[in-house]
């Protein structure tokens, strides 16, 4: 009988070790797809600042992936203009445990959905607040895209782990004369 209960107690510790390790694992994976989601809106903004052609997010939920596409400049029989995904950028692989249609897409607000159409952006012209919402078990991380910014603000819980960056026009503040 004692044997029995040492064989329970330690099959009970080996368990709850895996439990632990497979938990673990998920939120690290959930954390690295936020970071590679934020990477993608960086580059999405560098191209929309910087690149010579219009840009876009789209989401394939056959890949369960986000991707970032450029349109190419031939047309389909639709008259409608050709995106292809971005050569240079992979797209953000979404892991199994999390799912590509609690994915919540705003643009100025307003839902928006990336799997028709991608949300595109032309070259020098003025861009949209895009907010990316993950959610995984009790965690909610908003990447927010400010249309002037070239990096996206992580917020978690509430709090702001990257810092606002605020225009501010240095004519009418009186500061366009001060040395950098």
């Amino acid at each position: 009988m004692i044997e029995m209960i040492i064989v329970c107690v330690i099959m009970a510790m080996l368990m709850s070790g895996i439990v632990y390790r497979m938990t673990s694992r998920q939120g690290r994976n959930f954390d690295t797809t936020v970071e590679q989601v934020g990477d993608l809106l960086m580059m999405y903004a560098l191209r929309s600042e910087h690149g010579g052609q219009p840009v876009g997010l789209m989401i394939d939920p056959e890949r369960s992936a986000l991707m970032l596409m450029r349109r190419e400049g031939e047309v389909s029989s639709g008259n409608q203009p050709m995106w292809k995904m971005d050569p240079m950028v992979g797209g953000v692989q979404f892991p199994e445990f999390m799912d590509i249609g609690e994915l919540e897409v705003r643009v100025d607000g307003d839902q928006a959905d990336l799997i028709d159409w991608p949300l595109s952006a032309m070259p020098g012209q003025d861009r949209p607040l895009i907010e990316i919402e993950l959610n995984y078990e009790n965690r909610t991380v908003l990447l927010s895209l400010p249309p002037y910014a070239l990096s996206p603000q992580r917020l978690e819980a509430g709090v702001q782990s990257t810092p606002a960056r605020i225009p501010e026009d240095l004519d009418t503040t009186g500061r366009w004369q001060e040395d950098w």
